[in-house]
């Protein structure tokens, strides 16, 4: 009776190693290739006013209409840019305002700005930027897309209230992610004199050909995302080139 039931048990677990097996292999195949996955980490801190706020979807949204940004994606061919845009404040707040959309051509990124000019203001808080990129970290491995590169995208008028940015930072590194940060230079002077440009450089941005902008305040914002989105998309060592120059390459 016991060698019977010790082969029962031991068939039942011949029967389930390949059904794990194939569990396993169907999660992997739900992932779909892309040349990018990109988060855009955008600060709604009580720093940021309504009226930058709508400044920041503006500049979002502007530039994924932009002929550059539109040539750009379709340079890299049928792959695309996974993209999502987050919301970020304090550490513990942080909100996905547009899920991933697989970007390819000039309507889905349209369909891109347009799901970002609809997005409302979810948060506001002190700034947490430790949590911020920890949030878009999670929200990189637990999508639905493998992206050759993995970019997050960091913007913001402040430096964060509270430690760890920079072990975030880090952390993101070592698992293959880049953070590129966008500063913006408020009026403010205790911005200005803590030296917002120098604690992105040496504290947020990080990874394979990571790059810091500068906007001078929120309306200059909108130029620079652009520049930043459109370096951020070509990749590193091909964003000298003029767009029109890179065409469709592999990857």
């Amino acid at each position: 009776m016991f060698s019977r039931m010790r082969r029962l048990v031991w068939s039942a677990v011949v029967c389930l190693v390949p059904l794990s097996a194939l569990s396993s292999s169907g999660q992997a195949q739900q992932r779909q290739d892309v040349a990018l996955e990109l988060v855009l980490a955008i600060d709604t801190s009580t720093s940021v006013d309504a009226d930058e706020f709508t400044l920041q979807k503006r500049g979002l949204s502007n530039a994924f209409r932009h002929p550059r940004i539109i040539a750009a994606i379709e340079g890299l061919g049928a792959l695309g840019v996974a993209a999502s845009v987050v919301q970020w404040s304090s550490n513990g707040k942080h909100l996905t305002a547009v899920d991933w959309v697989q970007l390819k051509d000039a309507k889905s990124a349209g369909h891109f700005a347009a799901a970002i000019d609809a997005m409302p203001r979810l948060l506001t808080g002190f700034t947490g930027i430790a949590g911020a990129i920890r949030y878009s970290v999670q929200k990189i491995e637990e999508n639905s897309f493998e992206g050759r590169r993995k970019v997050i995208d960091v913007s913001g008028d402040g430096a964060s209230s509270s430690s760890g940015t920079g072990a975030e930072r880090d952390r993101a590194v070592a698992l293959g992610i880049t953070i590129n940060g966008l500063a913006i230079l408020t009026s403010d002077p205790d911005f200005m004199e803590f030296g917002l440009k120098e604690y992105y450089a040496k504290q947020v941005i990080g990874g394979d050909g990571a790059f810091l902008l500068t906007a001078d305040g929120f309306e200059d914002f909108i130029t620079q995302m652009r520049k930043k989105l459109e370096r951020e998309i070509i990749g590193p060592g091909l964003a000298a080139l003029p767009v029109g120059r890179v065409g469709k390459r592999p990857l």
